[in-house]
Order: structure tokens, then C-alpha cells, then sequence
């Protein structure tokens, strides 16, 4: 064999293995994402119903930026401009992290909603029901945790709220506290029956992300704390807009505490830059490790139990007006600041202040991520940062005779000691 001949082998033999080394460098699949994210979207006759097909959308173009492969389940049961249909549906979303999503080329991000939806595969269609019945949720949630690709499962669920209430306060004709499912008293849900939903699954989502107003209350998350391992909240309003998904979405595919801080953040940011551009703008946001709600139940109970509280009346020290209260100008008696309540029993404590220093250590624990906007546009919306402390929760008065009843059969009452607290009126 010539020695030309041999550099010609040599040659071929060394573009084969250069070719095959980089077809073996690009890999044929993406890792999977280590949870599914599953939406119940709940808008039939809400007002709010093109403001969730948006959020839609906005999931869809965060799934087309990730990396990995992922599965996004989203029931879907209202009216607005953009479905086609008018019975509830499970719809399904799947990218393989190459920018594909249901085997087609991801649309851009200015796409038409209208486009987004049309997109979607229709994997189960419901007749007409009602998905504020927790027997209806119950089963909607199995439906959708068969159907996910992994064991590991998280939730949004996105509608209107109102706390532990048990009335959607800004219209006192509805009766519950979570969704809205058609009109009248009878077609949204207690906060309870939604937890109760989710534990009748018999699995432990992930987390659960509230895309509802007025859900970041001591109240409502305790009544999750064993449903989900993390809740995602607000106590105030949440703007139409909802979460900025499209810039968010694989955060909460991350399935860690790290991965639900970041979309905390990137919601701040994101109303904090709509701030600076003149556009509306709000929002408070936490992240709560729902295992340390028991906890921090138990902190405030060990106050109200205190012997020096016992012949005292609880409102002669606490003083509405010296709490932040969430909502819109000023708030609607529903939600004051947690630690701003429980700051103003220093004084009768007298020397068992330690029981605070107890208390608000379990808050830390319990509230890993907050951040709010104290700028606000408009200003009725404001926060003040310093006296956030991510939670809040309902002081009892005289003037909600209603909510006060109704507080009393919650969980939240009894576990925190307000059954052992005095007021000056008859609570």
C-alpha cells in the first residue's frame, strides 16, 4: 500500500469518527422535567373568563422557551371569545425542549391567543358540571394526575377568591371563598371543600400556586397544609393579568424551594417593571413551606393562651387601625398584617414576650419568600414594604356578624386559640 494511499484511509477513518463523535455530542430527547404542572381554571360567566384563556396563552409561551420535556394539563371550564367549546375540557401541552410543543413548531410569543387554543389537544371532555363541587374537582384532579407523564405533580388554580370567607365579599350574593363556576350563591366553593378535593386524590401536590385573589391568609393556608408541600400566594388582589407565565413557567417545573422563590421574584419584578412604564401595577406574593403551618398555629395559640391575656379583653390592645390591612383602599376587614396583630399584645404579655420571639421565629420558618410593591399604580393599591410580613389574617369585629359566625367553624380558629380569646363584645 502506497504511502498516499494510507493518508487517504487515514483521512476517511478521521472524518468518520469526527462525524459520529458530533452526532453522538446532540442528544435525540431532552431530560424530563421532574413534575407536571396541572391548571383548573374555573371562569364560566365570571367576568374574568378572557383574562384566564390569556393565562393560557402565557403558559404556552413559557413552555415553548423550556429545555427539557414537560407536560402541561390545563381543565378548562368557562365561556369567554377564545375556546370553542361550551362544556368543560381537560386540554393537554406538551413540548420536548427543542421549541416543539404538540409536535409543531412552537408560535411566537405575539401569537393570537385564539391561535394558542387552537392548538391545544382536547384529551377528555366533561358534560355540563360543576367544578366548584368538590366531588367534581376530586375527580377532574385523578383524570389529570392518570394522565401525567410523572408522579410528581403541581397545581395553579385560577379564578376568584375572597380568604376563608364565606362569601365572595366584593358581590355578597355567592356564598364561598374560592371560584366561580356560573352564576349564584351555589357555584363557587369553600376553601376547605377545595383542600378536601385535593386530599381526596390521595397524592400531595407538589405545590400549589393561587392565581385568586385574597388567598395569602394564615386561615386559607392551613387549611392546605396537607394538601401540598408549598402554597403560592396573594394577599391582596391579583391583577387581571395574572402571573407572568410566559417568563416563569419552568421555575415552577423545577420542582425545588429554590424554583417557586424565583417565580415569586419574577412576578415582583414583572409588576415592578409595568410600575415604571406608567402601566397599573400591584401585588404582594409568598411562598409558605405548608408543614410549618401547624406550627405556626401553635405559636399564636401558645400567645392567646397566655395567663396574662386571660382577664383581658384582645381588642383593648389591638387596634385596627395600627395593622396594615390588604385590599384596595385600605382593605375590606378580611386580611390585617399577621405579625402587625400580634405585635400589639407585647404589652399585656408582660414577661412572657418571649411567646412573640417564639411566634415570629415559626413565621420565618413557616414564610420563605415575600415581596410586595410598596409603589403602586393605582396608589390604592399600595403596600407598605416594612410592615409586610407575607400572611395575613382576619381580626374579628363587631361589624361582620356573619364572618364572624362563620369564622368559628373553620380549622384555623381552633388551632390558633382564638376560641380562648376575649373581646369586649360578643364574639
Amino acid at each position: 500500500m502506497t504511502c498516499r494511499m494510507m493518508k487517504k484511509i487515514f483521512f476517511l477513518l478521521s472524518f468518520v469518527s469526527l462525524f459520529t463523535a458530533c452526532k453522538d455530542d446532540t442528544p435525540k430527547e431532552k431530560e424530563n422535567a421532574p413534575l407536571t404542572v396541572m391548571a383548573y381554571f374555573v371562569a364560566d360567566a365570571s367576568g374574568i373568563e378572557d383574562d384566564i384563556w390569556t393565562n393560557v396563552a402565557a403558559m404556552y409561551d413559557g413552555l415553548s422557551l423550556m429545555e427539557k420535556q414537560a407536560t402541561l394539563l390545563v381543565y378548562w371550564d368557562g365561556s369567554g371569545s377564545y375556546g370553542d367549546w361550551d362544556y368543560p375540557v381537560v386540554l393537554r401541552f406538551v413540548t420536548d425542549g427543542f421549541g416543539n410543543i404538540n409536535g409543531q413548531k412552537a408560535l411566537p410569543e405575539d401569537a393570537y391567543v385564539e391561535d394558542v387554543v387552537a392548538l391545544a389537544e382536547v384529551v377528555k371532555e366533561y358534560p355540563s358540571q360543576l367544578s366548584t363541587d368538590k366531588t367534581v374537582m376530586t375527580k377532574v384532579l385523578n383524570d389529570m394526575i392518570a394522565m401525567s407523564p410523572t408522579s410528581r405533580v403541581g397545581l395553579v388554580a385560577a379564578s376568584h377568591g375572597s380568604a376563608w370567607t364565606n362569601s365572595i365579599f366584593m358581590s355578597r350574593s355567592l356564598s364561598r371563598s374560592f371560584g366561580q363556576d356560573g352564576k349564584g350563591s351555589d357555584n363557587t366553593m369553600l376553601v376547605k371543600d377545595m383542600a378536601d378535593a385535593m386530599k381526596a386524590t390521595g397524592k400531595k401536590f407538589d405545590f400549589l400556586l393561587f392565581d385568586a385573589c385574597f388567598m395569602g391568609t394564615a386561615e386559607v393556608c392551613y387549611d392546605f397544609r396537607d394538601a401540598t408541600d408549598y402554597q403560592i400566594v396573594s394577599v391582596m388582589e391579583v391583577p387581571a393579568y395574572g402571573f407572568p407565565y410566559e417568563n416563569a413557567l419552568d421555575y415552577l417545573y423545577e420542582g425545588t424551594i429554590d424554583g417557586y422563590k424565583k417565580i415569586c421574584q419574577t412576578y415582583i419584578d414583572f409588576y415592578q417593571e409595568r410600575y415604571a412604564k406608567g402601566n397599573q401595577a400591584w401585588g404582594t406574593i409568598a411562598l409558605i413551606d405548608s408543614k410549618e403551618m401547624a406550627g405556626l398555629a401553635a405559636s399564636v395559640k401558645n400567645v392567646f393562651s397566655d395567663e396574662n391575656l386571660k382577664n383581658v379583653s384582645i381588642d383593648q390592645y389591638v387596634d385596627e387601625s395600627k395593622m396594615q390591612e390588604y385590599g384596595r383602599d385600605g382593605g375590606f376587614g378580611i386580611a390585617y398584617d399577621l405579625k402587625g396583630m400580634m405585635a400589639q399584645l407585647d404589652e399585656p404579655l408582660q414577661s412572657n414576650k418571649n411567646k412573640l420571639d417564639l411566634f415570629n421565629e415559626q413565621l420565618e420558618k413557616t414564610i420563605l419568600f415575600k415581596g410586595c410593591l410598596e409603589n403602586a399604580n393605582p396608589k390604592r393599591y399600595s403596600v407598605k414594604t416594612a410592615e409586610y410580613c407575607g400572611l395575613g389574617t382576619y381580626f374579628p369585629s363587631y361589624s361582620y356578624d356573619n364572618w364572624n359566625s362563620f369564622y368559628k367553624t373553620i380549622d384555623w380558629y381552633t388551632a390558633a386559640g382564638w376560641n380562648e380569646v376575649t373581646f369586649s363584645w360578643d364574639f
